[in-house]
């Protein structure tokens, strides 16, 4: 390979880490340190195809309210819209096949839990109730991580039933194990003197439960198998492959999407 054809390579997978990191950036709201690797040929990058790309950011801040310890996604073959990408837009010409490792800490699983997001999806499961529908949310939620895959979370839960709220402080404790495809139970409990009633606690908890089982999910735009759960040094770990057709228009969608999947099962 001569001089010129290096530098053809060089410049087009610069050209197209600098395009990938323009389009992330779009994205998010702030991030201590983002990384791009992409591996193509000169040929291919004037089409926006890679032979593999890597992308790692760390501390990332996004959505709004959803805050990442570190985040790292992969893939051996992707195809982006290469002038979309330069527009800070990223757009898939085909389907693209990634491996993702998301780590978040006590904080931000405590930001997570309080956000929009979740509250959106808790909202949008369907508790039945004695033949009365009804709806849940979390207010004030922290969780502890520990070692050896045990979570507890404290929550004050906010049950909206026949047009009557009703609240009540909860404590839970679970623990995962094979990686995630079993979880425990290990205890829970209200903290004051206000409690909901049993049929009530166990409806939001068998919503709960389909929450923390659900381990593929797919829509008109994506498609996610988790493959990885863990919990170890107050950090949660989750590792898993995802196909996407196309970025969602509105996260709060797709999250509603995610709903109706568990509603549905």
């Amino acid at each position: 390979m001569n001089n010129k054809s290096e530098e053809n390579i060089d410049l087009g997978r610069t050209m197209l880490n600098k395009a990938v990191e323009t389009a992330i950036a779009t994205q998010v709201e702030s991030a201590e340190n983002i990384k791009i690797k992409v591996d193509s040929q000169a040929s291919q990058t004037i089409q926006g195809k890679a032979e593999s790309i890597e992308f790692l950011g760390e501390k990332i801040v996004a959505f709004k309210d959803i805050q990442l310890e570190q985040i790292n996604i992969t893939s051996d073959n992707i195809s982006l819209d290469l002038t979309q990408a330069i527009l800070g837009k990223i757009a898939f010409e085909q389907p693209g096949n990634f491996k993702v490792k998301i780590i978040f800490t006590e904080s931000d699983c405590d930001r997570l839990l309080n956000s929009e997001y979740v509250r959106i999806l808790l909202q949008s499961l369907a508790l039945e109730i004695n033949h009365s529908s009804a709806n849940f949310y979390l207010q004030q939620a922290k969780c502890h991580l520990d070692d050896n895959g045990k979570v507890s979370l404290i929550a004050n839960t906010v049950l909206n039933r026949e047009q009557q709220i009703k609240t009540a402080e909860f404590q839970i404790a679970l623990q995962f194990e094979q990686d995630g495809a079993a979880i425990k139970f290990q205890g829970g409990k209200y903290l004051d003197k206000r409690s909901l009633d049993l049929d009530e606690t166990v409806a939001i908890m068998k919503k709960v439960q389909d929450i923390l089982y659900l381990r593929h999910f797919s829509n008109a735009d994506l498609a996610i198998d988790i493959t990885n759960i863990k919990i170890e040094a107050q950090q949660l770990t989750l590792q898993g492959n995802m196909q996407i057709k196309k970025l969602p228009d509105s996260l709060a969608e797709s999250i509603k999407s995610v709903a109706s999947e568990i509603n549905d099962n």
